[in-house]
């Protein structure tokens, strides 16, 4: 069966708009965007359905920017991969919703331990994209922009006294920071047996 990025590169091949020899790169790249699409909205949904699309909004921004830019763990499979990621993420909502109000100055403190440890270990490579020293480099900048963004966003959830939002916001930072360093505990093991 052909994957809607590959019925759509052959269309455009076949109506001049790409080079046949392109065709595998369109494909993998109109794949790509429809799978992160569709898996976007869907945790949106999902977000909505169970009361909680504020916290899936921040999470869809947070992690999936993080994700892209600075890599991490990456499943063997796309069936393993989709049953990791939806856990997590439920995981996640529901975490949401049983952890008390706490004070907005802790959320603050497990926001920067986060970020300290993101920034100490990223970019950490996966086995569909390695790194090399400039794209460490574009990677680590890439991060910082994320961190001055997303520092903005929680000084202002803190001023606004919107503990909740600092939550989801450490919630996915700390997400992040396991898939980072669990991607890099895998790296090194994959390169011992080497």
């Amino acid at each position: 069966m052909k994957s809607i990025g590959n019925r759509l590169s052959q269309r455009y091949v076949s109506k001049g708009i790409i080079e046949p020899h392109f065709s595998n790169v369109y494909s993998y790249i109109f794949d790509y965007m429809f799978n992160f699409i569709l898996y976007n909205l869907s945790l949106l949904i999902l977000g909505f359905i169970l009361k909680q699309l504020t916290a899936a909004i921040v999470y869809v921004i947070i992690a999936g920017s993080l994700r892209a830019v600075a890599g991490g763990y990456h499943c063997k499979t796309r069936t393993s991969c989709y049953i990791l990621s939806y856990t997590i993420f439920t995981l996640y909502l529901y975490l949401i919703t049983i952890i008390p109000k706490m004070s907005a100055y802790i959320l603050i403190c497990i926001y920067i331990i986060n970020w300290i440890s993101i920034l100490i270990i990223s970019p950490v490579d996966t086995p569909n994209k390695i790194f090399d020293s400039n794209d460490k480099k574009i990677s680590k900048k890439g991060v910082r922009k994320l961190f001055i963004f997303n520092s903005i966003f929680t000084i202002l959830s803190f001023l606004l006294h919107w503990n909740k939002g600092l939550l989801s916001i450490d919630l996915s930072l700390i997400i992040c920071s396991l898939s980072l360093y669990t991607g890099y505990i895998s790296n090194t093991r994959r390169y011992l047996c080497k």
